[in-house]
């Protein structure tokens, strides 16, 4: 989405994964948001081809409500024997026309997309969009799991499709870089067998995996208790017999359907009935998915042959059951046969197209509403004829009470039985155990073998070796959940209507991973329930009336201490303008909204008046806003020039789209170091929010009165100073940290205080090595010291400690009195006794 939104650059992303990780649910959510942009974008037209949805089979483009990329790019079915003829310029004009706005094709089940229908995917893109550019300058997402079935008669789409190129990565596929899906989503028990599934399909089965798919295992004589099951076997051969017989075995009624072949054009009648009798010896493959000849037999299951109507979900490979049988009479013999037949499919929403069609007809005659009307059609069959043309009349349909497992591959369904041969291949027992998705679902015939590894040399091994080592997507946004660690951060998003979006901010990482959460524009009213778990609202200003363009919440960590400092809105006309500031610890942080074309004069007199109000309380400020001025716009920089004047400086980079209209109204100011800001990504709203966090990690201890610390910190300390005011210590050089809880070792070679020494406990050992001391009229005391303490007691004692993402710690503060208590002793006894002993020291200081 982000590189759609702020790029013109092509990109080609392969995104793979095994069961239950997802895909599906990935490929619908990318296509929905998709178009949501691009209709949510001024003068845009909702009939406008932005992204297309394709799958090379019918079942597949089914399952995700898109097009075969045959019909989608009107590519010649069996294309892999054939090269691609070039369509003829209306043809090409008129796709062209229709695609003319297209940015982005996705396809689903790329495995079985081989490179000969891959390089004419290009081609035919190529040549629509008049252009060379690969894909014809189309985006492509493409989504699979390779470890299904290779593609038929083809090579695998990332080999060239010769030997003597099998070495080399073919070009196209070299476009492409990697994403995986890792994460099963699926629930509890379904999650297992996930798992188990994933194992089958590396080689990697564990115990568990074996003992769950062995415990699928049933015996023939308990197949009639599973009703509406689906066989699945590894030959055409036992599928045709298993058909056989259980249409054999049903006492129902029945009828054949005859297939009808006819030429057209004009020749010897001799060379006509020669070829329809070549015809006749024909397989199924070769007739376009029209039989010879049909059983039909009430209540027994069919699947469809042939892509009839893609968008109304008649596909190839979609099942169901035969319900009725109607017939008529031939004209030239009077002979009675079938001329329509009623299925009930599997899925609700196949045939619903075709149902509307026929409404009347069903409710003349009382039909089952839930009952799809099928009728022959008619296919051109490709013969060496250039005079003559043979078509086929025929049903199409073919019985699936069993199927093979190339066949089932692509879809699911509730029921599978799958028939356990020996010399099944890993790819074979993986596809045709992932067709239930649900282990109760799964019943096995047979001995369960796992499967073996793959060999170090296998083709789709090599590749993924390849692509995850120089192929993997980098990223153009920042996930700042995976990164977080202890940073304070603060996420600051136009959410466009709270009420509408509450479920996004809630499921987005990104939001919940944030310390702080501020939302402007909510559109809500008081009577909303806007609660997220782990969240305490700190600030909350809503509609009075109807919803409008108006409202900010703000939300903190249930954890964290806060203190409201300011918080206004005024309204000039149809604009307002309205501020909160928020301490928290000792930074104030200010949540700005300006609308539209309110006056800069007003904005700059609110933005003085709560950095103003602020400032009474901490210098260390953050703006952040949405402020409708486009720093786009080089004029509108004076809104930077007159921030400075505060001491605060952008820390967003310039000239970076924070709305969908590639502008930059949203950004952030701040006068404090090591605070890093940049944008992600909203799928809901015309603005992108804004992440701030620091850019080291910030743990503090806050310890009660009287309470024991314990800690290990070896220190090097390069500068300390104390002072009367801040009772601060202040570490500048380097350190680490070990652990904490016990001895701390110090190495100090400046030290100057300006107070006198109070009274202060140290306990147990301490050493003193190499000092050096002035006067005692207050000139600076150079000393090396270094000590362990390993009990420390103090009175209020908080500590932060400040980590860089990168280096070791570089700060080390203690804020408190005791603190240059213990200091104030050190010179005492260095004072005292420049020769005194450790012993002697540790006694003076208790």
């Amino acid at each position: 989405m982000n590189l759609i939104k702020n790029d013109d650059k092509q990109f080609f992303h392969f995104i793979n994964g095994g069961a239950g990780v997802g895909k599906s649910t990935l490929i619908k959510a990318v296509y929905q948001s998709i178009l949501r942009f691009y209709n949510s974008l001024p003068g845009s037209n909702p009939e406008t081809n932005r992204a297309a949805l394709c799958a090379p089979t019918g079942k597949a483009a089914t399952l995700i409500d898109g097009m075969t990329l045959h019909s989608f790019l009107s590519l010649p079915v069996n294309q892999c024997k054939h090269k691609l003829v070039k369509l003829d310029n209306d043809i090409s004009n008129r796709i062209g026309v229709k695609l003319k706005d297209l940015q982005l094709l996705i396809i689903d089940e790329i495995s079985m997309v081989g490179f000969t229908m891959f390089q004419h995917v290009d081609a035919r893109l190529q040549q629509i969009m008049r252009t060379k550019k690969p894909f014809g300058g189309i985006s492509v997402i493409v989504l699979s799991d390779f470890n299904q079935l290779r593609p038929v008669g083809d090579k695998y789409i990332f080999q060239f499709n010769n030997s003597y190129n099998a070495l080399v990565d073919n070009p196209l596929w070299s476009l492409f870089e990697l994403f995986e899906l890792t994460e099963i989503m699926r629930q509890k028990d379904d999650k297992s067998f996930a798992i188990a599934l994933s194992n089958i399909a590396k080689g990697t089965m564990t115990l568990e995996d074996i003992n769950l798919l062995k415990s699928r295992i049933v015996s023939t004589a308990n197949l009639e208790m599973i009703e509406d099951a689906i066989m699945i076997f590894r030959s055409n051969a036992e599928v045709d017999a298993y058909n056989t017989k259980v249409l054999a075995s049903l006492n129902t009624e029945g009828a054949t359907a005859n297939a009808y072949d006819f030429c057209v054009g004009d020749g010897l009648a001799s060379i006509k009935e020669k070829m329809l009798s070549n015809v006749k010896n024909l397989k199924t493959t070769e007739t376009y998915g029209l039989p010879l000849k049909i059983d039909l037999k009430v209540g027994a299951k069919y699947m469809m042959t042939v892509n009839s109507d893609t968008e109304d979900g008649l596909v190839n490979g979609a099942c169901g059951k035969l319900v009725m049988i109607d017939y008529g009479k031939l004209q030239k013999t009077n002979e009675t046969v079938p001329c329509r037949i009623w299925i009930k499919f599997n899925e609700e929403k196949t045939g619903r197209k075709a149902r509307a069609n026929f409404h009347n007809v069903m409710r003349n005659r009382n039909i089952d509403s839930s009952l799809t009307p099928i009728e022959p059609i008619i296919r051109q069959i490709n013969t060496k004829s250039t005079n003559f043309k043979v078509e086929r009349k025929q049903f199409p349909i073919v019985p699936c009470e069993a199927m093979t497992i190339y066949k089932s591959q692509g879809g699911t369904y509730e029921k599978v039985v799958v028939n356990l041969k020996k010399g099944t291949t890993r790819s074979e027992l993986y596809v045709a155990c992932s067709r239930s998705i649900k282990a109760s679902g799964l019943y096995l015939i047979g001995d369960f073998v796992p499967p073996k590894p793959p060999e170090h040399n296998d083709s789709v091994t090599m590749m993924f070796k390849t692509m995850r080592s120089e192929r993997m997507i980098k990223f153009s946004l920042e996930f700042t959940e995976e990164s977080q660690g202890e940073r304070f951060s603060v996420i600051f998003h136009n959410v466009q209507s709270l009420n509408k979006n509450i479920l996004d901010v809630k499921s987005d990482k990104t939001f919940l991973s944030a310390s702080m959460i501020s939302l402007v524009e909510t559109w809500t009213k008081p009577s909303d329930s806007l609660e997220i778990e782990g969240f305490k609202i700190v600030h909350r200003r809503d509609c009075n009336d109807i919803r409008k363009p108006f409202g900010q919440i703000t939300y903190l960590k249930n954890h964290l201490k806060y203190e409201s400092i300011a918080e206004r809105c005024e309204y000039l006309g149809k604009n307002h303008i309205e501020y909160s500031s928020i301490k928290i610890d000792d930074i104030c942080i200010i949540f700005v909204y300006n609308s539209p074309n309110s006056p800069f004069d007003v904005l700059k007199r609110h933005i003085n008046e709560v950095i103003t109000a602020s400032k009474r309380f901490c210098e260390n400020i953050i703006v952040v806003g949405d402020f409708n001025i486009n720093l786009k716009i080089k004029t509108n920089y004076k809104f930077i020039e007159y921030m400075k004047s505060f001491g605060l400086t952008l820390i967003n980079k310039l000239n970076k789209n924070s709305t969908n209209a590639k502008t930059q109204i949203d950004y952030c100011f701040a006068n404090v170091n090591g605070w890093k800001c940049d944008y992600f990504e909203s799928l809901t709203s015309f603005h992108k929010p804004l992440w701030i966090r620091k850019h080291e990690i910030d743990s503090q201890l806050h310890v009660d009165e009287n309470e024991q610390i314990r800690t290990d910190m070896p220190l090097n300390l390069g500068d300390l100073s104390i002072d009367d005011r801040s009772d601060v210590m202040d570490i500048d050089d380097q350190s680490s940290f070990e652990q904490t809880h016990s001895d701390i070792s110090f190495n100090i070679k400046d030290f100057h205080t300006d107070d006198q020494p109070e009274i202060m406990e140290i306990g147990e050992q301490s050493s003193f090595e190499n000092y050096e001391m002035t006067d005692e009229e207050n000139d600076q005391i150079h000393t090396d010291i270094s000590f362990n303490l390993k009990e420390l007691k103090t009175d209020g004692l908080r500590v932060s400690t400040i980590f860089d993402e990168k280096s070791p710690i570089k700060t080390y503060e203690i804020v408190d009195l005791n603190t240059r208590r213990i200091l104030d002793h050190f010179l005492l006894v260095l004072d005292s006794n420049n020769t005194t002993d450790t012993d002697q020291i540790s006694i003076k200081l208790e």
